[in-house]
């Protein structure tokens, strides 16, 4: 009866066993293998949409030409001074692509003399009294670095004048002159508000047209203007 008994120990828990076993090592498997370890977050990637202001400071150099109406004396005059002022502006970014407007406004001391053509007595001098633009902006943004180009519209208003003045003028003429800008540059985020940049554009004017007895008495006088200008500002974002 032991033998029988044993026997029929054995045929029931060695099957029951193995059983246990199997379903064990399934469960296992399940735990190391079905259910992978979550994938770490995504850090998105700094986005350069919105509302900005900011302030910068530059340098400007270019020059002007007074042309003689009746006489077709050209007197050239090399100018350079600082700038200082702000910009507004807006961003909308489109995957790594970025699109803006922007408008800025300068005081300049970008100013120079020379001695007029034909006029050794006389000194031709010029200036640049403020600068402005209003552009658009387009770039690529790589995370926090943004590199753009810039197109649009420039003005600002300008001063000639000679020394002494000739008999007969007031020996000054002001006047707001009007023209195209285009540029380049770089700007970086330093924070989620705040990004610093450095920009390098040029601006060529129209000729405007300085009457009669104002810096010249033998006639109208035609004054064209060009500048470059590079500057390096603080924006914030808001």
């Amino acid at each position: 009866m032991m033998g029988v008994n044993v026997n029929k120990f054995f045929k029931i828990i060695l099957p029951a066993a193995a059983l246990s076993l199997s379903v064990g090592g399934a469960n296992a498997a399940d735990l190391l293998f079905d259910h992978p370890q979550p994938a770490m977050p995504y850090a998105a990637g700094f986005d350069w949409s919105g509302f900005y202001a900011g302030i910068f400071a530059g340098y400007g150099a270019g020059g002007a030409t007074s042309t003689g109406v009746a006489t077709g004396s050209v007197s050239p005059v090399d100018v350079e001074g600082l700038l200082l002022g702000g910009t507004l502006g807006a961003n909308a970014q489109f995957g790594s692509f970025v699109l803006g407007l922007e408008g800025d406004l300068a005081w300049s001391g970008v100013e120079g003399s020379a001695t007029c053509a034909g006029a050794p007595a006389f000194d031709c001098n010029g200036s640049l009294d403020w600068l402005g633009t209003g552009k658009a902006r387009a770039g690529v943004a790589f995370d926090r670095l943004l590199l753009f180009g810039t197109a649009g519209l420039a003005f600002g208003g300008i001063t000639a004048s000679t020394t002494p003045a000739a008999p007969g003028a007031t020996g000054t003429f002001s006047s707001t002159i009007w023209g195209w800008t285009a540029g380049a540059g770089v700007e970086v985020a330093v924070s989620e508000a705040m990004s610093v940049k450095a920009e390098y554009a040029y601006h060529d004017f129209a000729s405007v047209r300085a009457p009669v007895n104002t810096i010249a008495n033998l006639g109208a006088t035609d004054i064209k203007s060009h500048a470059h200008s590079v500057k390096l500002g603080l924006n914030y974002r808001f």
